[in-house]
């Protein structure tokens, strides 16, 4: 196994820096199915007003008041919905990102945007105002202070410990994948991570979560693992899985949700990494998925998956 592992991981160096359907069968969890959910069409879900399309969805968040935001790759990149799929607003300038890739809201519910082509990571406010920007604009390199350079490599996501500090996840595909540690007003701590198979290495940190106690998961995408970590980076274990752990979500019903990407389900996870049940599978029918990029789970438990393949946001409403 370590040697197929191995030849991925050059494989996924010679790549090009955006994600490309696996050249290998789709991998299925070994999972039961999860109970309880019913995918809802899309035109059913949302209430998409004349003139307005899902372009290519690469994340969505849950705001403080229930509201979906939507990240997709358009002129005008966030879409609001309220509780129940009605539109509220498009907003955000055209010239914001390059390329978006993760979102995240912090308590304030500010968003935090990750771009994979400007290599950097920016804070904006609920209208997306600029509040605070991370790396150099259109320069791909390493953060080294010593030098001076201050430079992210294709950051991917974004997530908070309770003391307010700053992680991100980079390296998509051709960077060096690494975490990054930064304090509250954005300055550089610490980082860790490398290309590999082993505890603390990558092949790709896609997604960051956070528990209360601290505890830092990292989904190693093409791993097919999740590995945890404390606050220094020091490595504490890992859940290993059938197929790609694409993007994790930490709900506050004490289960982490995840996607597994081109493998096509979203799964539920108990905190010791056990697999519950799964949704989904590869395709572009109602309830499947192209890429299942990023996720989010509300207060009733309704999935949204932020599907950047089939250029939507698929819903599994909790019966």
């Amino acid at each position: 196994m370590k040697y197929v592992l191995a030849a991925l991981l050059i494989f996924l160096i010679s790549m090009p820096c955006f994600a490309q359907r696996p050249d290998r069968p789709f991998v299925p969890l070994n999972a039961y199915s999860l109970e309880g959910y019913t995918p809802i069409p899309v035109r059913e879900a949302f209430n998409l007003p004349n003139g307005i399309e899902f372009s290519s969805v690469s994340s969505l968040e849950i705001t403080s008041e229930g509201h979906l935001i939507v990240l997709h790759r358009a002129a005008i990149p966030f879409l609001e919905f309220d509780g129940d799929g009605n539109f509220i607003r498009a907003f955000g300038s055209e010239d914001l990102f390059a390329r978006a890739h993760g979102l995240t809201l912090d308590d304030d519910d500010n968003m935090w945007v990750t771009d994979v082509i400007n290599h950097v990571v920016m804070k904006l406010d609920k209208d997306a105002n600029i509040l605070m920007s991370l790396g150099s604009k259109g320069e791909a390199g390493d953060w080294d202070e010593s030098i001076g350079s201050h430079k992210f490599y294709e950051p991917t996501d974004v997530a908070f410990d309770s003391q307010g500090n700053i992680y991100v996840g980079q390296g998509h595909t051709r960077a060096e994948p690494r975490v990054l540690k930064f304090n509250a007003n954005g300055e550089f701590l610490t980082q860790w991570g490398s290309f590999g198979t082993g505890p603390g290495e990558f092949a790709v940190a896609h997604s960051l979560e956070i528990d209360a106690s601290d505890n830092i998961y990292v989904a190693d995408r093409e791993n097919f693992r999740v590995q945890i970590f404390n606050v220094d980076g020091l490595y504490l274990s890992e859940w290993n899985f059938d197929a790609m752990a694409c993007a994790i979500y930490l709900h506050d019903d004490g289960f982490m949700y995840m996607t597994t990407g081109f493998d096509g389900e979203v799964a539920k996870v108990d905190l010791a990494g056990n697999v519950i049940g799964s949704l989904g599978r590869p395709g572009d029918e109602n309830g499947q998925f192209g890429e299942g990029h990023f996720l989010a789970v509300d207060g009733n438990d309704n999935i949204f998956i932020a599907d950047v393949v089939n250029q939507r946001v698929q819903l599994y409403r909790k019966e």
